[in-house]
């Protein structure tokens, strides 16, 4: 099936595609296995960095051959393994690009190299899939369509540091419902990477703590699961509140303290709880301090008025912490960098927040 550009995209590059850029394709259909690997190659290189390059070669036809040359079975592993760089490469430049990669089936043909034996094969294919399924233009359902899917990838896990951190990525991105929970828990993900969250590898910590975010949003059954695993003898509540330490990531203490909101919200934690009153609250009201990146302060401000919105001592105590009202009340004075769109976002989940803290009836004049 031939992959479509978008019209504009199509109208844009047409006229632009070099004599260099038909040479690479061209290349790909050689007799000679040695001179179409070294075309690869060559086109891996020439497309690094180079969105221009990537949509010249995408209309000239390159993903279907490179497609093609992953599957067959004469392929030497080397050329499977160049061709889903090019392809990662590819899947790293516009929306367009997605959407073409998309029309030309490369999930499945990249999900099928998973099946390889050989690990930098099935590395470069995860890599791939991993830019692939991060992209808002591809369907997550994508993911869940052949049931042997989630569990290939579970026993993927073990095979290196890498495929733990992109197989996370990818659950984390593609876990947006109760539905997409359920399935992933039932096929053991909890087990399956609550031991990562000891990994040496800071990345593969930190997109498993991103996945347990997603996976204990509003779900009672996950929540409870997850505070019971254990993990080198510790809990993993315990865990997500040593991660909350000033000392480490602003990024890790952020997600970490969305894991143990979203648990006491489920009811696995109670709201009076050590970890969650002197770990956890302390931790939010400090994401919203003004030194911080306004995209912090605001997702740690969404996320502490989501832990104290049904509990009236919690919002008396974040309301007398760390000056925490005269801090949100400064969000209103600076417009984003962004769009007028993501001040009234802002705006709405602050007022959000000021509403759990009461703050238009006691303090009006804000």
């Amino acid at each position: 099936m031939a992959c479509v550009l978008e019209p504009p995209l199509r109208m844009s590059v047409l006229s632009e595609v070099t004599a260099s850029s038909r040479h690479y394709v061209d290349r790909l259909f050689d007799p000679d296995p040695q001179k179409v690997l070294q075309g690869v190659i060559d086109m891996k290189n020439a497309v690094i960095g180079n969105n221009k390059q990537k949509a010249n070669l995408i209309v000239l036809g390159a993903v279907p051959r490179l497609l093609y040359l992953l599957q067959q079975e004469t392929s030497s592993t080397e050329l499977k393994t160049e061709c889903a760089v090019v392809l990662g490469s590819l899947s790293m430049g516009t929306e367009n690009n997605v959407k073409s990669l998309l029309d030309c089936h490369i999930i499945p043909a990249l999900l099928q190299g998973l099946l390889s034996s050989d690990l930098r094969f099935i590395e470069a294919c995860l890599r791939c899939l991993r830019t692939v399924f991060t992209s808002p233009v591809t369907p997550v359902e994508l993911l869940y369509t052949d049931a042997s899917v989630i569990p290939h990838l579970m026993l993927l896990l073990s095979r290196s540091v890498y495929a733990q951190e992109y197989i996370c990525q990818i659950f984390a991105h593609c876990c947006k419902g109760p539905d997409h929970q359920t399935i992933l828990f039932n096929h053991g993900v909890v087990q399956n990477i609550a031991h990562l969250l000891t990994s040496v590898s800071y990345k593969v910590r930190m997109q498993a703590l991103k996945c347990f975010s997603v996976l204990a949003f509003d779900n009672p059954q996950v929540s409870m699961t997850l505070a019971n695993v254990l993990v080198d003898g510790e809990l993993l509540p315990q865990i997500f509140v040593k991660m909350l330490q000033r000392d480490k990531p602003i990024e890790m203490q952020l997600t970490a303290a969305k894991c143990l909101t979203y648990m006491c919200r489920a009811g696995s934690i109670r709201t009076d709880d050590n970890c969650i009153v002197l770990k956890t609250l302390p931790c939010l009201v400090r994401m919203c301090s003004k030194e911080r990146l306004l995209e912090v302060r605001v997702e740690g401000a969404e996320t502490l008025a989501y832990l104290i919105e049904p509990d009236v001592e919690l919002q008396r105590i974040a309301s007398i912490t760390d000056h925490l009202i005269s801090m949100l009340a400064d969000y209103f004075k600076y417009p984003s960098s962004v769009s007028a769109i993501t001040d009234i976002k802002r705006v709405c989940k602050l007022y959000h927040l000021f509403v759990s803290l009461n703050i238009p009836k006691y303090y009006p004049q804000i």
